[in-house]
């Protein structure tokens, strides 16, 4: 199974990934979120992130132009769509970078699912749906729903999943991946020692620090 951490926004983050290496590590790169990076600090901690990682790139609502001019900044892995992007969109992305591309869905109901899965993305990210907010929340999907709609694509599932929950979330919902934000942080900030338990669950073994 895939690991992301998200949310990664201070140098002691991008340590901590180094030390652990989660298959992914995401930043928030569109503005006004509390975990937003912006492009000179996302470029600094682009480069001292170990190759062995992939860079993620979150982007809410952004514009086909905007992300091709970070790209020019900071080089990305992949770009994860976070707000209402549509098909034409990812295909203009897809045409223009080499990045895989994935689409985020705050899921409601099976539909949006089956929707999502013919935007021509490379994967999804399955969160929780709160009113009013794109993400970031801590707010658990409906797992059963997802498992019943089960995607024919590769997925993540994240949204609220911390160590004390993620053996049920993996049993129940048999996800691709998943994407810990909050789940890995103590007071707003990522915690080491939670991040090592995550991933010495997901991998079965032990996690050191370089």
């Amino acid at each position: 199974m895939k690991l992301k951490f998200c949310g990664i926004r201070r140098v002691e983050d991008v340590t901590y990934c180094n030390g652990l290496l989660p298959d992914y590590m995401g930043m928030i790169l569109s503005p006004g979120f509390r975990r937003s990076v912006d492009w000179t600090d996302a470029k600094a901690l682009a480069l001292q992130k170990d190759r062995r990682i992939q860079l993620v790139g979150v982007f809410v609502n952004a514009t086909v132009a905007e992300i091709l001019s970070l790209l020019e900044v900071v080089s990305l892995d992949v770009i994860q769509l976070h707000g209402h992007e549509d098909a034409v969109m990812i295909d203009m992305l897809r045409a223009q970078t080499d990045c895989a591309i994935w689409k985020a869905v705050r899921v409601q109901s099976a539909a949006e699912i089956a929707v999502a899965e013919q935007l021509g993305a490379d994967a999804l990210v399955l969160e929780g749906y709160v009113p009013g907010q794109v993400g970031g929340t801590g707010q658990t999907a409906d797992w059963n729903l997802i498992a019943q709609a089960r995607p024919k694509m590769p997925f993540f599932l994240a949204g609220g999943l911390r160590l004390e929950n993620l053996e049920k979330a993996c049993q129940q919902v048999q996800p691709d991946g998943v994407d810990l934000a909050s789940g890995a942080e103590t007071d707003g900030v990522k915690d080491f020692e939670k991040m090592k338990a995550i991933v010495e669950y997901i991998r079965g073994e032990k996690a050191w620090k370089k």
